[in-house]
């Protein structure tokens, strides 16, 4: 008979953050999401000959990685796919620019008033890659690039969840009372970290619960 263990986390990010690790330390069979280690797919951008900024999804060689601008990495074809479709959507992105959609003249999107013509040269480049730099930030890695914690709630009233953002890096997360430190006592909140493996899911993870407006603080060093 299986048992059935929980843990208090009280932070809905730790939560997030602790069953990736937990899927990709115990591999469930049925839980195929997020228990990869590898992210063979990327999404990468291009200028075009006309001077509109084009994402494309591959799976890159050793021996072309170099000469891509990658943006981001994912398990799948679908994961990847999935996110660029999104980014397409909200910026109102050409589908051929985006490399959803290989037909000549006017995109689908371009019929339902939801591309504004870059793919017939209707819209200017200028226009348009102000939106797609928007598209790039929002499926950009390196995203965190700054150093700084994120400080949720905790398990209890009297502590608090911290969680640990280095070098562009997840590092961890781990519990303390923030108000009863010194707001710029960086190296007493590192202490509290328990160290965990960075990875792009993660690191997605962090970026997708920021950019919900959640109400954490953030403290930047």
């Amino acid at each position: 008979m299986d048992d059935v263990t929980w843990e208090v986390t009280g932070s809905e990010l730790v939560a997030l953050l602790k069953e990736s690790h937990e899927i990709k330390a115990m591999r469930p069979p049925i839980n195929r999401a997020q228990k990869t280690r590898d992210y063979p797919f990327v999404i990468h951008s291009y200028e075009n000959q006309a001077g509109y900024i084009c994402f494309d999804v591959t799976k890159p060689t050793a021996k072309n990685r170099k000469q891509l601008q990658i943006i981001s990495s994912y398990p799948d074809l679908a994961h990847a796919k999935g996110w660029l479709k999104a980014a397409q959507k909200r910026f109102n992105l050409c589908l051929r620019h985006c490399n959803l959609e290989y037909r000549n003249g006017p995109c689908f999107d371009y019929h339902i008033k939801q591309c504004f013509g870059a793919c017939i040269g209707e819209e200017a480049a200028e226009g348009y890659n102000q939106r797609a730099r928007q598209a790039l930030l929002t499926l950009d890695e390196s995203l965190l690039e700054q150093d700084f914690f994120i400080i949720d709630k905790g398990r209890t009233s009297e502590e608090n969840a911290v969680v640990l953002i280095e070098g562009g890096e997840y590092m961890g997360y781990g519990y303390a009372n923030f108000n009863e430190m010194e707001a710029n006592d960086i190296e007493a909140l590192k202490e509290c970290i328990e160290p965990f493996e960075s990875n792009p899911e993660v690191k997605r993870i962090v970026r997708r619960f920021l950019g919900n407006g959640s109400k954490v603080k953030v403290v930047k060093f």
